[in-house]
């Protein structure tokens, strides 16, 4: 955001002043901070002075409570026990201790008040220790007490017998948690929030008093003191308690010592606020007062550069710097304005458009000529032209220009613009940088519409073009006869060089004097009063030899009418003469040929009237050729054979060719013929008339009819076979097939012939007899078997390909399909074999099914690399079942095992019985070993549900499985079998019901 010079000054202004009276305010805070932390800690101290007096003070009374009571028990003695008990309960020391025991010199408590079942012995106590070995009265260090474990500190003193022998220790125990002299010090509070702390003053201090009963007898850390500089810590002050080398410690927390601190600095930085905004407020607007005249000299240079013939008001008659200033705008302005103007009318009368570009591209300056070019309104000048340009590279257009404009180098270029009222104009385009301090600002420059110029030139481009590589020939002269332009093919028809002037050269040069007394009487009179004749003539070439020309002659005049030169073109027409002497001689050789051929060959024109036959139709009909030339073809046919040919010939006038067979009666007798319609086409490509065509096929029908009689024959027998025959061309076409293929494929004859083995049969079962098509008609004679099993139905057929040698024997032109429906007898067969391989009894499949299958899966899974699972279970103790139950039982627990077995299982798993009690599952396609494993342990718990059998008995029963894999390699079923089989042993050793798997597949023999 740009900021005006009266807020850059308001902005200056208060902040100079705020940085002198900040820094004044400052230097006053840190004085009066440090004065105020002094004064603080001053008195802080005296109450810390003060307060550890106080506790000296109760220390030293408690200790001689003590003292009077320990010269009282060793006046009285120490033996008693009851005596020392009553004593202390009598002296009532609870009343300032929380308990007193007295303790022999060995350690042990001999009295304790409150009474207590085991009271602890004290020999190891520092203070106890203390005591016997100074006799002197102690205060302990903090310690947890033996029987209550209680934060505590111990007062102790010795007690001598009269004769001043120690007999003992009287000591009595200041609990840290309770109120007492401590423990009301502790929750004492000073001020708002500042509290007691007391230490001891040893190597390793530990808390001995403090507001936070979780901190008592931890170790003491450091408390630090704030100087009169420092307002980051808490404020702590402390004293020594002599009595018991304590260490006392007032503490004010931080946030309350410095709050009045922090107040006065807020209150300082809210008035430092408020000074700046105030001040800035008035400077702002004394400057705004100041600057009001140059804010209207602003104002007016904005309306001018917005608006340069707007009126503004400027005070030119002030006597300050701001008058003076604003007469020379005026003046300047002044200038500038007539300048403009004198520009501006130059600009207007250019001839060419004129423009001034700014860095983003857009006009900011257009001239009329420019807008007329561009067929643009004022208004729209400044992105207008873009309008102009395909709407789909207007955004690239836009992209480049904007690019160019910011470059310093000059730019020309021709542009094609599409004007809103449809018109195209072609443009070219001219600019140069405007630099400014070495910035580019822009581009000026110019806009020529060069549409009209461009076309001429293309024009005469072209048409040079077109002159220069004709081969006819054009030559222009003036209205002398003297030469003025030849174009190359003259020239060298002519012998003359291509750059050889020609200013001396007259038409007397290049034509026979023939030609030139035509030109006199006949060519240039009609050419004048015409403007163009055209003829033939004859003119000389290189060797002077004459050749014929078509010519033509063209009078060109000047604006007021006056001839002012000729131009003549000329082509060559020596090969068309040659072609129509050609032509006739074709034609007399054409009649020679068709007078002499068998077939009746006419031209009918458009209307279907003879223009041309041949001499066949007198043999075939008995009339002179030049009798037919012009009648109709009704007239002569009649109209029961027209009603025949006449859509034929209907057809072929629309540009058909048509060929189809009709009959005819004449002379000779009956005719069947084969008529060809071919018609003539003009240049345009219009039909002009028609060639025909007629070739008796009489005894070519004659032998299709014998032809057509044999294969009724054939196909009568074919037909009556049960089998389907067929044959079928080199090209794998079916050319004849009998009933019983129209049978198979519900299709009709003419729906099979003619299409291929791969079209009638599908993409899969063509590929399956593809060897045998491929064999047969490379000679040899091939015998095949093919299944088609789906899922309801089954089929198989035994096809027999013989093939077909050609009249010379030296290849094979097709073969012959006999395939005969064998699916009873494979049905049959497959009965057979499966009866062979099912086990009566459970109808699983017996050893012989399931080694076939296994070596089938075996031979998938080798191919696919698929895993794939052998299950090998038996029923645990079946011997001992057969023996208590009888075999029928055995049977029938069989044949429920097997069920179960079949429930359990994948509808693809192979599941046969080898004999006994022992069965096989194959499992093909497992992702995984665990899929087997699973199956396996859901089988084994299957089984265990009780069998109810037919003969009204339940038998619970378990089942061993053993498991194997296989998953490619040269292993075989036996391999495999005994793998599993090695597993179901181990099943069984490990105790039975259970699953035994190898972990690895089977990989080869050993």
């Amino acid at each position: 955001m740009r900021l005006k010079l009266r807020t850059k000054t308001a902005l200056l202004v208060t902040s100079l002043v705020l940085a002198l009276v900040g820094a004044t305010e400052w230097w006053q805070y840190r004085n009066l901070s440090g004065e105020y932390l002094n004064l603080m800690r001053d008195q802080q101290q005296a109450l810390t002075d003060s307060a550890a007096a106080d506790l000296d003070y109760k220390l030293g009374v408690h200790l001689a409570a003590l003292e009077r009571a320990a010269r009282e028990i060793g006046a009285r003695g120490f033996d008693d026990a009851e005596a020392r008990q009553r004593f202390l309960k009598d002296r009532d020391l609870l009343a300032m201790f929380d308990n007193a025991a007295l303790a022999g010199p060995d350690g042990a408590i001999v009295a304790i008040n409150p009474p207590a079942d085991h009271p602890p012995n004290i020999a190891d106590r520092d203070y106890f220790r203390q005591v016997r070995d100074l006799r002197q009265p102690t205060i302990s260090a903090p310690l947890l007490t033996k029987d209550s474990k209680q934060p505590a500190v111990v007062m102790a003193v010795p007690v001598d017998a009269p004769d001043g022998r120690l007999i003992g220790m009287l000591g009595a125990a200041l609990n840290l948690q309770r109120a007492n002299v401590l423990g009301d010090m502790s929750r004492a509070t000073i001020g708002r929030g500042g509290y007691y702390v007391i230490v001891t003053r040893d190597a390793s201090p530990r808390v001995v008093m403090h507001h936070d009963a979780s901190l008592l007898l931890k170790p003491a850390s450091a408390m630090v003191v704030a100087s009169a500089d420092d307002t980051g810590n808490d404020l702590a002050t402390r004293a020594i308690v002599r009595s018991a080398d304590w260490d006392l410690r007032l503490v004010v927390p931080a946030e309350i010592a410095y709050a009045p601190l922090e107040q006065a600095k807020r209150s300082l930085l809210l008035q430092l606020l408020w000074l700046g905004l105030g001040c800035a407020f008035l400077v702002w607007m004394g400057t705004s007062w100041a600057m009001r005249p140059l804010d209207a000299l602003t104002n007016a240079i904005r309306t001018l550069r917005q608006s340069p013939d707007s009126q503004v008001k400027l005070d030119v008659v002030a006597t300050d710097e701001r008058g003076d200033l604003a007469r020379e705008f005026d003046a300047l302005m002044a200038e500038l304005r007539e300048q403009r103007l004198e520009v501006a009318a130059v600009t207007d009368a250019s001839p060419v458009g004129l423009f001034r570009s700014d860095t983003e591209g857009r006009a900011t300056y257009v001239n009329d000529e420019y807008l007329a070019i561009h067929g643009l309104e004022r208004k729209d000048a400044a992105l207008g032209w873009l309008t102009l340009v395909r709407e789909d590279i207007r955004e690239k257009v836009l992209k480049e220009w904007i690019r160019l404009v910011n470059t310093p180098e000059p730019f020309s270029a021709t542009r094609r613009l599409h004007r809103k009222d449809g018109t195209r104009v072609l443009v070219a385009l001219r600019s140069r940088p405007v630099i400014v301090g070495g910035r580019v600002l822009g581009h000026v420059g110019t806009v020529t519409d060069i549409t009209e110029r461009t076309r001429a030139e293309q024009a005469l481009r072209t048409l040079t073009a077109v002159f220069d590589m004709t081969t006819d020939y054009i030559v222009q002269m003036d209205a002398a006869g003297r030469l003025i332009y030849m174009n190359p093919a003259a020239r060298r028809r002519t012998g003359l060089r291509l750059d050889a002037p020609i200013e001396q050269l007259s038409v007397n040069d290049f034509n026979p004097p023939k030609t030139i007394e035509r030109f006199r009487s006949e060519v240039v009179p009609v050419a004048v009063g015409k403007g163009i004749w055209v003829g033939e003539s004859m003119v000389w070439d290189d060797q002077r030899q004459e050749f014929p020309v078509s010519h033509m002659v063209i009078a060109h005049r000047d604006k007021h009418g006056k001839v002012e030169y000729f131009s003549g073109l000329m082509r060559d027409i020596s090969a068309a003469k040659a072609a129509e002497q050609a032509l006739r001689e074709s034609e007399h050789r054409l009649r020679m040929v068709t007078d002499h051929l068998p077939a009746l060959i006419s031209y009918l024109d458009w209307d279907l009237r003879f223009r041309f036959v041949n001499k066949a139709y007198q043999d075939w009909f008995g009339v002179e050729p030049e009798q037919l030339i012009g009648r109709s073809m009704r007239e002569f046919y009649g109209d029961e054979a027209w009603a025949q040919m006449e859509p034929h010939l209907r057809a072929a006038l629309a540009g058909r060719q048509v060929t189809y067979e009709r009959r005819v009666e004449g002379p000779g007798g009956r005719r069947d013929i084969q008529a060809t319609l071919v018609p003539e086409r003009n240049e345009q490509g219009r039909v002009m008339g028609l060639y025909t065509l007629d070739s008796d096929i009489t005894a070519h029908h004659e032998a299709e009819e014998a032809l057509q009689e044999s294969e009724a024959r054939l196909r009568t027998v074919a037909d009556a076979l049960p089998m389907r025959v067929a044959y079928i061309d080199a090209d794998e076409r079916y050319r004849f097939n009998n009933l019983a293929y129209e049978r198979e494929f519900g299709l009709s004859r003419d729906q099979i012939q003619g299409h291929t083995v791969q079209e009638l049969l599908g993409g899969a079962a063509y590929e399956s007899v593809k060897p045998h098509i491929r064999a047969a008609l490379a000679g040899e004679v091939v015998t095949f078997q093919s299944e088609d099993t789906q899922s309801d139905s089954y089929n198989c057929y035994e096809a027999q390909y013989i093939p077909q040698p050609a009249a010379n024997a030296d290849t094979i032109v097709g073969f012959h399909a006999v395939i005969t429906d064998i699916t009873r007898q494979k049905l049959e067969e497959k009965r057979l074999v499966n009866l062979a391989q099912i086990d009566p009894l459970t109808g699983l499949a017996n050893r012989a099914g399931f080694e076939a299958r296994l070596a089938e899966a075996m031979d998938r899974s080798r191919g696919a690399g698929a895993l794939m699972a052998l299950m090998y279970l038996d029923i645990d103790g079946f011997k001992q079942i057969n023996d208590q139950f009888g075999h029928q039982a055995g049977d029938e627990l069989l044949k429920g095992f097997s069920n179960r077995l079949s429930q359990g299982l994948r509808s693809s798993d192979v599941r046969a019985r080898l004999g006994g009690d022992e069965f096989t599952v194959i499992m093909e396609g497992l992702p995984n070993a665990d899929i087997a494993l699973s199956t396996a342990a859901k089988l084994v718990a299957t089984m265990q549900a009780p069998f109810a059998l037919e003969s009204q008995l339940t038998i619970s029963i378990t089942a061993s499985i053993g498991l194997a894999f296989y998953q490619g390699g040269d292993a075989t079923a036996a391999t495999l079998v005994r793998r599993a089989d090695e597993m179901l042993y181990q099943a069984k050793r490990s105790g039975r019901n259970n699953v035994k798997a190898a972990l690895l597949p089977v990989e080869n023999s050993v």
